[in-house]
Formats: C-alpha cells, structure tokens, sequence
C-alpha cells in the first residue's frame, strides 16, 4: 500500500480533513500526511483550492482513496453511534485512518470537527485536535420528537412518522 516514504522506520501517518489542509497543517515531522480526493474537493473557496492543490502539487500530502470495505464500516459504526451528520469526506478520513492502522501504521487523524473525533474515539483511532480543546467524551446520539417524545430512525430535520413535528438529536440517555 505506502511504502518507501523515506520518513521514519515507524512508519506514522497523519490523516488530514478538510479544516487541517485549508489551515495549512500539511508539514508533519518523522510522519507522511496523507488525506482522500473528497477531502480535497470541499476546499471549494479560491484560497482553499490553492492550499489544497499546492499541498498536493509539492507532495507535501499524499491522496489516497480508502478501500469500500472501510468506508462501509465507518458508516456502520457512524450508524450505531447515531453519528449521522458526517459527510462523505468526513467519512473517508476515518476510513481512510481505519485502513493504514489496520495495514501496521502508527496513524492519527488530525481534525477540528467534533463528530470525527466522537466516532474516531469510539473506534479506537488516534485525533489530534485542532483550533479548540476536542472531545472530553464519546458521545452517542438519538434522533426524537420533542412533541410527542417519539425515538428511532431518522435524521434532524425530518417530519416525525408519529405526530408530524421536526426530529431533533441528543445525546442517548445514560450512555454519556
């Protein structure tokens, strides 16, 4: 899969999202700085697409698309925590993570967003966060109607199957 990366015996690989491209984190010491085409494609502003492109161009970042095999389990397990707000480049970062730990390399995700590190947490990964402090707890979710206290499927937003009202999410009760 990667090899012959020059960088250290170790073989340590961060995993950028979206956020730690624009912002420029793209010089890692002693480890390859790795993230997927998707991420690559929401840096949509004039700026954003420059970094990102020159981050390519200079091979300071490698881009790697993770196997269907990992993104289907990260969405299962994005599922089962009621993380479902995760786009799909959100998505193959932690495949993408999930796969190189999975291939013996020393992997950690580096990312600002709150659901990559809930569900990069409940799965065993490494995150390093950037721009705030990061997760205290894995936090698992429920969608509800909070007229008629409905709980299931569904995403916030949509009607309720039972009354009709917007769902809403929160944190699944004594699993905090």
């Amino acid at each position: 899969m990667l090899g012959g990366s020059g960088r250290s015996s170790a073989r340590r690989a961060i995993v950028l999202d979206a956020a730690a491209l624009i912002l420029g984190f793209t010089h890692i010491e002693d480890a390859l700085a790795v993230t997927s085409s998707r991420v690559l494609e929401e840096a949509r502003d004039r700026e954003a697409r420059y970094r990102a492109l020159a981050a390519q161009e200079s091979a300071l970042v490698k881009v790697m698309e993770p196997e269907p095999a990992y993104m289907e389990k990260v969405k299962e397990e994005a599922r089962g925590l009621g993380e479902i707000e995760l786009s799909e480049a959100d998505i193959s970062v932690l495949a993408l993570a999930l796969q190189l730990s999975k291939s013996g390399w020393d992997t950690c995700i580096l990312t600002s967003d709150y659901s990559i590190q809930n569900l990069a947490s409940r799965m065993g990964l490494k995150v390093k966060p950037i721009l705030h402090q990061g997760i205290r707890e894995v936090i698992s979710w429920e969608v509800y109607c909070g007229a008629c206290g409905w709980v299931g499927d569904g995403r916030p937003g949509e009607l309720c199957p039972r009354c009709g009202h917007r769902l809403k999410r929160r944190p699944r009760r004594g699993e905090r």
